[in-house]
């Protein structure tokens, strides 16, 4: 008994915990072992309470899976395949639909900065005081708005005046006719609802973006006019 106890005292204390450490390990070992035919999720589930039991922190976030991953991009709205962006593009589906009316100098095309005009004067559009359509130039807008729905930028709808005054009970400015016969035009567009209405803003400017001098009828009934201008994206 003597020599047992002294057996005992002469032994580290850093050997038992040494033995404890390896024993752990094989353990590890062991439970590694047995995964090797398992799937990750199996893994996962036990991995948790082996890093508790090492005392491991995690100190960083976990990478997200191909699966999570995508769920971090952001909602990009894909491109219809009928929408056309090229400048080029947009006039000859305006030029082909409008061929008459092109021709005939009511509807007038230009390219202004990264917008599309379509122009036509208001008498053609309007009789003379008023923001309602005329009928036979309804058949008109709606070829219009069928190659507007075929666009994707953003659509102005802009209204102008000459600088005669008029003052109504309907219209107490040239700032209130030109601005009702942008959103008549607005309505008239939206009416066959091919165009996002999101798209649309409608303006009025009476008469102070003239087309020409207001010193003569021609050039006042130049600057009577409606403009649809259509952006193009330049992303």
């Amino acid at each position: 008994m003597s020599g047992q106890r002294k057996l005992r005292q002469a032994t580290p204390r850093w050997m038992v915990t040494y033995a404890d450490l390896m024993a752990l390990l094989l353990c590890l070992f062991v439970l590694l072992l047995s995964f090797s035919d398992v799937d990750s999720d199996s893994f996962r589930k036990n991995a948790g309470p082996i890093n508790q039991a090492f005392g491991i922190i995690k100190t960083s976030p976990d990478t997200p899976s191909p699966q999570k991953a995508t769920a971090l991009i952001p909602n990009i709205r894909p491109t219809p395949q009928e929408e056309v962006r090229d400048v080029d593009q947009i006039l000859d589906l305006l030029e082909n639909a409008l061929a008459p009316e092109i021709a005939a100098r009511i509807i007038n095309l230009e390219v202004n900065d990264n917008f599309v005009v379509i122009r036509f004067p208001g008498r053609v559009a309007f009789p003379s005081g008023t923001a309602q359509m005329a009928d036979d130039f309804m058949p008109t807008l709606k070829k219009i708005s069928s190659v507007l729905a075929q666009t994707e930028g953003d659509i102005l709808i802009a209204g102008h005046t000459d600088s005669t005054p008029i003052s109504t009970a309907q219209f107490r400015s040239n700032w209130d006719l030109s601005t009702a016969r942008a959103v008549s035009v607005v309505h008239q567009v939206l009416s066959d609802g091919l165009v996002d209405r999101s798209r649309l803003t409608a303006q009025g400017f009476a008469d102070t973006r003239s087309l020409a001098p207001n010193d003569t009828a021609e050039n006042r009934s130049q600057n009577r006019r409606v403009e649809i201008s259509v952006e193009i994206p330049t992303y």
